[in-house]
């Protein structure tokens, strides 16, 4: 390519750019504003994705690493909607030749669709709305999305106004429904600093046959000293699952959990640990879906099922398709969802329960979970992310507000979520990062149970305002709504 071609290219993308801009903005265009041939449409489709991969870097926490399989997603992403855009221009009644002016003008007018989409992004991170804010932001961009399209019909084909509404609705309405079953990835994820050598190298050594046939033994010796339950006593049992065995913070959590729980609220002999670690191999059994089907079921025999509390307490990371990371290097594990959850608490008969999971996007378990006897306590919302999670994390920001902090002025688990909430809120309002939204469902029953817990724990002092509590509660770090 001579320079004059170069010339010539580069001012046909301006031109593209500018009249695709005119018409997203609303502004007077003629389709003879556009150039269309070949060239362009290759070149428009690499300058999308190449906005794409800038927009993704900047939104992401940094350090960044690139995730290949990204790209997966977001090719997919674009052969469906451009197929999606080549059948309603058929359906508008288009030859191949305005089919392919379609396709140019639909690149032209993209950009500041994802500069909107960014900046919507980063207003969110920093401003954590209500939900129905959320909902009002992220519907502008499909809004204004179906405006273009209802005037690329018209400016192109002379669409009638109702039939390009109809043929733009269906289009947003198949194109959105792909974030359900096309698998989601980004392109960025947030990393640790390579410090050149592989903290998990010894973790690779492990037998993997070993380690599952020590399971039972171990599951064996940590089982067989739990007390049963005693007449008239309101006993709580601690069961703490630590699933990602690749970073110490979760050890420390669930050893740290079940030491508290043991001195604070009388589960000493009837607290169990099921962790991934490798340098407690030898001593927990694993954070699996069999053995925590296990461990519930153990203690579901021992309890009083009327009368007794169970303290579930899960910490890992999680994904934005709401599953529980059971990762343990070389040992192959499925990752746990809110259904196999609700399932193995169902099948051991556990009536009473109280269920903390500290996990990014941990607050899409509510619903499977929640019932009257049940308090579930998230470390997010389903749509955020929670922090303080790595390699060279302690504890995370939520099991630092909630155990540590939390716990130790307030000994009643409702009360002791509102401080941790708070203290989350401000510590991320401080640190400029996107609101985790921490949230908690008591079911209509276990305000009552909860408080008379507490009054057993506190010796028989009277607890607090929570213990008439007899509506169903969904509260976040902002808000509180209840259903009768």
């Amino acid at each position: 390519m001579d320079g004059s071609q170069s010339n010539r290219l580069l001012k046909d993308l301006h031109s593209n750019l500018l009249a695709g801009f005119r018409l997203a903005t609303g502004r007077r265009i003629s389709k003879d504003d556009f150039v269309y041939n070949l060239d362009q449409g290759l070149w428009l489709l690499v300058l999308v994705i190449c906005l794409e991969f800038v927009s993704s870097y900047l939104g992401a926490d940094k350090p960044a690493s690139f995730y290949s399989y990204g790209l997966n997603y977001l090719g997919a992403i674009y052969l469906f909607d451009l197929t999606l855009l080549l059948l309603i221009s058929r359906l508008a009644g288009a030859d191949m030749a305005d089919a392919g002016r379609l396709l140019i003008v639909y690149l032209a007018t993209s950009p500041p669709l994802i500069a909107s989409i960014y900046l919507i992004q980063l207003s969110d991170q920093t401003s954590g709305d209500s939900w129905l804010m959320a909902w009002f932001f992220w519907l502008l961009p499909f809004t204004w999305q179906s405006y273009i399209l209802i005037r690329m019909l018209y400016l192109l084909l002379e669409t009638r106004f109702g039939k390009a509404l109809r043929l733009a609705t269906f289009y947003l309405a198949i194109s959105f429904s792909s974030l359900w079953f096309l698998p989601y990835s980004e392109l960025w994820y947030e990393d640790d600093p390579d410090t050149g050598e592989n903290p998990y190298a010894e973790l690779y050594k492990l037998s993997v046959e070993d380690l599952f046939y020590d399971q039972q033994g171990l599951l064996d010796n940590v089982i067989e000293p739990l007390a049963p339950q005693r007449p008239g006593v309101t006993d709580l049992y601690l069961l703490a699952f630590g699933g990602y065995g690749l970073e110490k913070v979760f050890l420390n959590e669930v050893t740290y959990v079940s030491d508290l729980f043991d001195e604070q609220f009388d589960t000493r002999e009837r607290s169990l640990v099921l962790v991934n670690n490798q340098a407690t191999v030898a001593q927990y059994p694993m954070a699996n879906r069999h053995n925590l089907s296990t461990a519930l079921r153990a203690i579901g025999e021992r309890m009083d099922r009327d009368e007794d509390v169970l303290f579930l307490f899960m910490t890992s990371h999680g994904g934005k398709d709401h599953r529980f990371s059971l990762n343990f290097g070389p040992v192959p594990l499925d990752d746990l969802t809110p259904i196999q959850v609700r399932q193995a608490l169902d099948e051991a008969d556990v009536r009473w329960r109280v269920i903390v999971i500290s996990s990014c996007y941990s607050g899409g378990f509510i619903d499977a979970l929640k019932d009257p006897q049940t308090m579930v306590i998230t470390a997010a919302a389903p749509d955020r992310k929670s922090f303080g999670c790595g390699a060279e994390s302690e504890f995370t920001d939520f099991g630092t507000a909630y155990f540590k902090h939390a716990l130790s002025q307030q000994s009643n688990f409702i009360q002791a979520f509102d401080l941790a909430a708070t203290w989350v809120a401000e510590k991320e309002k401080r640190e400029k990062r996107q609101a985790s939204d921490p949230r908690r469902f008591v079911g209509e029953a276990m305000g009552d149970k909860i408080a008379a817990f507490t009054e057993r724990i506190r010796g028989g002092s009277v607890l607090s305002q929570q213990s008439g509590m007899t509506t169903d509660c969904e509260t976040t770090s902002n808000r509180q709504s209840c259903h009768p």
